[in-house]
């Protein structure tokens, strides 16, 4: 307790002794003023006042809009003193949020893969002719380089057919078109024996199993 008391009093001796040299320096300035005549202009005192209050509300206006919108505070802060009110006003509307882009774009682009799978999905559907479910032989290993490999027999010749399911539904698969990085491109056996050209996604592959192979 005694501790507690000593600190006060010594904050307290302390603001004493500081507010004593703040009215000493005061009155230097003021003696140091009427010695050399020095007349104040209250007018261009607060003309200074306003421009510096305004340029400093611009700016912390400026660094506001930047800073919740992840960007640099300091140098919109710096832009918005320059530039007064119409920067920060500019900004306001101009200015988007920092990395959006990127993000709209990447989910545009997921949302274009769904629609494609759905879209295939429902293409399957349409054109599909009813069949026996096969047996699922499952693999992780769809790939350009696994269709590249089985599109063509030992001898060259175009390999065939395949019983795929795919999203559900199981398909006839004639022939191998093309291997993309992401989807391979098939003739698949529709309604009333036509072929279709279709794409599916690797991903939604459930099984691929070679016709050949099963009735040999």
């Amino acid at each position: 307790m005694a501790n507690k008391e000593d600190w006060l009093r010594a904050v307290w001796n302390f603001t004493l002794w500081l507010w004593d040299k703040i009215g000493e320096f005061a009155h230097y300035c003021f003696d140091k003023l009427l010695a050399e005549e020095v007349h104040f202009s209250f007018m261009g005192g607060f003309f200074l006042f306003a421009i510096s209050t305004l340029m400093i509300g611009s700016g912390c206006w400026a660094a506001s809009i930047a800073i919740s919108r992840r960007h640099n505070g300091k140098l919109h802060f710096l832009l918005g003193a320059l530039i007064p009110l119409l920067y920060p006003f500019i900004i306001m509307f101009a200015m988007g949020l920092k990395g959006e882009g990127e993000r709209r774009k990447l989910l545009e682009e997921e949302q274009k893969a769904k629609d494609l799978a759905a879209a295939e999905k429902q293409k399957v559907l349409e054109i599909q002719k009813g069949g026996v479910k096969a047996e699922v032989i499952e693999t992780s290993e769809f790939n350009v380089e696994f269709f590249k490999k089985i599109a063509r027999d030992a001898e060259g010749d175009k390999a065939g057919p395949w019983k795929v399911v795919f999203a559900g539904n199981e398909i006839k698969v004639l022939e191998i078109l093309e291997a993309h990085p992401d989807l391979v491109l098939v003739e698949m056996l529709g309604r009333e024996d036509t072929k279709e050209k279709i794409r599916i996604p690797y991903n939604r592959i459930d099984s691929w199993q070679d016709l050949n192979s099963e009735n040999s």
